[in-house]
């Protein structure tokens, strides 16, 4: 494939057969160990590795020995000049370890490109921000980011990673309105990527986009990659090896497209590609509500911890509607409630504190949170461990409810199941037992 078509915004030199065959020879020259890896990615079944102090803590001395080997680094040098605290803060550095897997050495060298991209997109002036807020984007790419070409979805995928969706159709609309589409699309991209970027879950899942490439006129395909956490180093040429080999592109109409992406654990419910080629943008401006509520949190609350901007699929979340009700995490607190709800309802009133108190050690057990959307901040926090006790315990009253009403709660057998181990300090810690696993 010629260099031309590889960074072609539109996507009208790339047609579906070329880049089959541009990843078919990626593939090619891959061992057998990095085809694997490389399948692992995209189905997003790769082992997470364990960061513990000693580990993370040598990691980051090799990483800055790392930095200290390349020479050209102007911009790098220009953000350390301007916000030592920044460059040097070892979460920062952490998120680009996690990025490349920690390989030091690949770390330095993405790090210091940041700088060199993010100088080249925003300039100087801010190229030692802590965060690209709003008001560091110029108009263009403002109305760029409104358009909704670019959508973070409001889940993850079946794995945990971050979902975003790209729709060529907005895009091509827009082509007209802007004197200089790339750059204010790369800007847009970096914003929205690095929004996604500065949750953890995220740094260590990694990130998924689903790209509807060809208009409706066209036939519809949809392609998803897995990337890095990081994508950011990548914007410069999206046919770049690392990210040629994770692409899928699946061809035809729209309900076998998704059908495909299903499979690969993409919440396709929540895609914005409607069947008549509109693309929705409800969700989409929620985010961005909320978005601009973080960034004026934050301004006058910087030092504020534990806030949650996607919640992961472990989390258990507050609310009304679809998208709280069918959350995974809400799904397994229903699970478990319905399993226990006979032995909870013969149990004494300390009975059922106690058996409460177990189901929350498992929902933490599993990094799992019990989380309420703040209005305020844009933001979820943690709730109490008292407000997650009345929210099992209303769960289980509501499920007795139903069952009296003539429902039928307690129809199924158990598929989930609580068991108690002793951890090695000692303490016992509940978790959640499937049933068949």
């Amino acid at each position: 494939m010629s260099e031309a078509p590889e960074r072609d915004v539109t996507g009208e030199n790339t047609p579906p057969v070329s880049v089959d065959r541009t990843l078919a020879a990626a593939l090619e020259k891959l061992s057998l160990e990095e085809r694997e890896k490389v399948y692992e990615d995209v189905h997003g079944v790769t082992d997470e590795i364990q960061e513990t102090a000693e580990f993370v803590s040598n990691s980051l001395e090799q990483m800055d020995r790392e930095i200290g080997l390349i020479n050209e680094k102007d911009a790098y040098e220009q953000a350390k000049l301007q916000s030592y605290n920044l460059v040097t803060n070892h979460q920062f550095r952490l998120s680009f370890l996690r990025y490349t897997l920690f390989n030091p050495k690949m770390a330095a060298l993405h790090l210091v490109q940041y700088f060199n991209i993010k100088q080249e997109l925003f300039g100087t002036e801010n190229v030692a921000k802590s965060r690209i807020a709003h008001e560091d984007l110029d108009e263009a790419t403002t109305r760029m980011l409104k358009l909704g070409s670019l959508q973070v979805l409001p889940c993850r995928d079946s794995k945990g990673r971050a979902v975003v969706a790209f729709a060529r159709s907005v895009l091509e609309s827009a082509v007209a309105a802007y004197d200089d589409l790339l750059p204010t699309m790369m800007k847009a991209f970096w914003y929205l990527m690095s929004t996604l970027c500065e949750d953890e879950e995220t740094q260590k899942k990694g990130v998924v986009v689903v790209a509807n490439v060809l208009g409706l006129s066209d036939g519809h395909e949809k392609c998803h990659r897995r990337l890095p956490s990081l994508l950011l180093s990548e914007l410069a040429s999206a046919a770049r090896p690392i990210t040629q080999v994770r692409i899928r592109t699946h061809n035809g109409e729209l309900t076998d497209c998704l059908n495909r992406l299903m499979s690969f654990g993409i919440p396709v419910q929540e895609l914005p590609f409607g069947d008549d080629g509109v693309v929705l943008l409800a969700n989409h401006f929620k985010w961005l509500e909320r978005r601009r509520k973080k960034e004026a949190y934050l301004s006058a609350n910087p030092s504020i911890e534990g806030a949650v901007d996607l919640p992961s699929n472990h989390d258990v979340l507050w609310g009304k509607g679809k998208h709280i009700v069918g959350h995974p995490g809400n799904r397994l607190l229903h699970e478990l409630v319905e399993a226990y709800s006979d032995q909870y309802n013969q149990l004494s009133k300390s009975g059922k504190t106690k058996l409460a108190d177990k189901i929350i050690s498992a929902v933490h057990g599993y990094s799992g949170r019990f989380l309420k959307l703040d209005n305020e901040s844009g933001m979820w926090v943690e709730v109490s461990n008292l407000e997650a006790k009345e929210k099992v315990t209303h769960r289980f009253r509501r499920n007795r409810a139903i069952f009296l009403e003539g429902g039928s709660t307690h129809s199924k057998e158990p598929t989930v199941a609580l068991t108690t181990k002793e951890t090695d300090d000692g303490s016992k810690l509940s978790r959640m037992m499937f049933s068949g696993s």
